[in-house]
């Protein structure tokens, strides 16, 4: 482990100095964005390639994800209008209600009402009642209800229900008050209450006549992020964001296609809402029985353009490449799960680890570099001031969540109570920041492994669950958001000279930190150690945390993972602002392929691949192309291009029915 130490010691840029010289804490504000070696990523798959200079997401049209279903299905939008709704199976009250035959005229009707009531209740009870109904207005002011005073079991009020319900529903409400039935008539007014009042029971959207309670549909966003869109969509319908789910969360800036459910949502409403979007289409609208939830994925599909490929071609580029397809890429955790600024995810998530609240609040408050500039006056307002109620008055509204939560927390309750204030953050965002910390660890892990003893195979003191068993519980993209950890309930087995033939690369895994999870047998046990020593943590601080949430069980993930179905494509361009790939809708409304023209002044790489859920798809470019996958420095170069990314957004299709 001397060597690692070492390494820790002296291989630090800025970002790796703040936390060696204070327990993984940010000092003042860092003067640099957040780098890959930040955060434990530091190897490659295959060694010699110098690699090539090019933009990632120079637009966010450059980078597209297509979900793939359980089923393993590329999910695609491919209609605004269809529906795939069949008849739902008839109930047996519905086949109760066919079988009485009511008849259309009121007046058959009223009379076959009441020869059906004799067989129930009698004739002089049935003659009592259609008297009562036929009284004058005047008559019935005073007594508009009848009480039958015989006494009748529940199958035989059922059936009064049946008839009164189907054949008198306009003339008399049954309800059964102590045992006996009462009949009320009603009067002029009562039909537009009655109206309104059945209305409001099935949330004023009509009678539900669909095959299961959930309408499944395909989101097609752009530049959005996905509880964004559901929360816009939620608007529309005046409905809660609760009664929608989703298999997973899509990346933000990229093109991204996505299954969703909506409860007892109707497939035309939402076809009205998807008008009044913008960033968003809706379609391929289906019904069943079960919510869509995080994790009822296998995978992503991406479609990605690389711009001004310099430093590399076809010919050059080939065995990379083809590297790619047959040996795969490291599984790091992404720069995304860190964060883009120069105070990192995992750095607060120490403070929350140690149930620090004073210390995770002031980080998330603390100014830093890459701030939008109404956040960072936000911030140093804060900062300077200790005026919470000033600093919230300068925070732009539907940005920087955590900070808004905080701030608004310490107006009611005084800047003291940062326990209080820290757990008003979304959740999912509050385990992000832990969960950062176990990413970070494990990357950091990995790099030692492959530093130690390559990839060629595993090595004895391994841990392996083979590929093929790998169970995941994640609902992530490319993203690999808080909620998106990854988990799985198989045991991971020792490697040993014995059986070591067994398994491959592809079946090693490395643990996650966590009170329930095994660590390798050889010099990486030693990583974990000393890195959550000079954090101030322990493995068995997992299970102690004073809150249940915290208490992080942990997980295994495996180090080496190959695309599925590779491909690659040159293409040469001349405008930075066209795009080099086709949507889904713009299939559906004809667009045509973007195709490379002859002696173009730019080169461009197109990839498509598939991967798992929970996997990066920006660490296979980093395997390809040697460069900073870091935001910060991907803006940058867009920058020197003389292009300005713009999040403009297009005009939304204008659907007719």
């Amino acid at each position: 482990m001397a060597a690692f130490d070492e390494k820790v010691e002296s291989e630090q840029g800025p970002a790796k100095r703040l936390k060696s010289d204070n327990d993984c804490k940010s000092s003042e504000q860092a003067s640099v964005f957040l780098q890959e070696s930040d955060v434990g990523i530091t190897q490659f798959v295959t060694a010699g390639w110098k690699g090539f200079d090019a933009i990632i997401k120079h637009r966010y049209s450059d980078f597209f994800v297509n979900e793939i279903d359980p089923q393993g299905n590329v999910v695609h939008l491919t209609s605004y209008l269809e529906a795939d709704d069949p008849e739902p199976p008839q109930t047996a009250e519905e086949k109760a209600i066919e079988d009485l035959g009511v008849p259309e005229d009121a007046d058959e009707a009223f009379k076959q009402a009441f020869v059906r009531l004799k067989a129930i209740i009698g004739a002089e009870d049935a003659q009592r009642i259609q008297k009562h109904l036929e009284m004058t207005e005047e008559q019935t002011l005073e007594e508009r209800s009848l009480i039958l005073e015989r006494e009748l079991d529940k199958a035989q009020r059922k059936e009064v229900y049946l008839i009164t319900n189907n054949f008198l529903p306009t003339q008399v409400t049954c309800v059964t008050v102590d045992g006996k039935l009462k009949f009320i008539r009603r009067v002029l007014g009562d039909e537009k209450n009655k109206k309104g009042r059945d209305q409001r029971q099935r949330g004023g959207r009509g009678q539900w006549n669909h095959h299961g309670d959930y309408c499944y549909f395909v989101l097609q966003k752009e530049n959005r992020d996905s509880m964004e869109m559901i929360q816009q969509i939620a608007r529309q319908l005046r409905a809660s964001p609760r009664l929608f789910g989703m298999a997973g969360t899509k990346d933000k800036r990229a093109v991204t296609v996505q299954r969703c459910s909506a409860f007892r949502i109707d497939h035309k409403r939402l076809i009205w809402a998807s008008r009044q979007l913008r960033g968003a289409r809706l379609g391929n609208y289906s019904y069943g029985a079960s919510e869509l939830k995080l994790g009822d994925l296998t995978g992503n599909q991406f479609q990605i353009i690389l711009r001004h490929v310099h430093g590399a071609d076809a010919e050059s580029l080939l065995p990379v490449l083809e590297g790619i397809r047959s040996t795969g890429f490291i599984n790091y955790y992404g720069m995304q799960r860190f964060g883009t600024q120069s105070i990192s995810s995992h750095i607060i998530g120490v403070a929350v680890l140690k149930a620090d609240w004073k210390e995770a609040t002031d980080l998330i408050l603390r100014p830093r570099v890459g701030d939008r500039k109404e956040v960072h006056k936000a911030r140093q307002e804060f900062r300077d001031s200790g005026d919470a109620k000033k600093a919230l008055a300068l925070l732009p509204q539907k940005a920087a969540l955590a900070e808004s939560c905080i701030l608004q927390q310490y107006v009611k309750t005084g800047t003291t109570d940062h326990a209080g204030a820290f757990a008003t953050v979304p959740r999912n965002l509050r385990l992000m920041y832990a969960h950062a910390y176990q990413s970070y660890i494990w990357n950091s892990a990995v790099s030692e492994r492959i530093r130690l003893f390559g990839i060629a195979a595993p090595v004895p003191g391994d841990l392996v669950i083979p590929a093929k068993e790998y169970c995941k519980n994640s609902g992530s993209d490319e993203d690999a958001s808080a909620e998106n950890d990854v988990k799985t309930h198989a045991k991971a087995t020792l490697v040993t000279a014995e059986n070591i033939g067994q398994y491959s690369i592809y079946d090693v895994v490395l643990p996650l930190p966590g009170w329930d999870v095994v660590y390798p047998e050889h010099e990486v046990e030693g990583v974990y150690r000393t890195l959550m020593e000079k954090s101030g943590l322990t493995q068995s601080d997992m299970a102690k945390h004073p809150l249940k949430e915290y208490r992080l069980a942990g997980g295994y993930r495996h180090m080496v993972i190959k695309p599925r179905d590779f491909a690659y494509e040159w293409m040469r361009y001349n405008d930075d602002t066209l795009p080099l790939a086709r949507s889904d809708s713009d299939a559906i409304e004809g667009r045509h392929e973007p195709v490379s023209i002859d002696f173009g002044e730019h080169v461009a790489l197109k990839l498509k691949f598939g991967l798992p859920s929970s996997a990066y798809a920006t660490m296979l470019l980093r395997e390809l192309m040697r460069k900073e996958t870091a935001s910060s420095h991907q803006t940058s170069l867009s920058s020197e291009t003389g292009y300005v990314r713009s999040d403009e957004l297009p005009k939304n299709v204008e659907i007719t029915d």
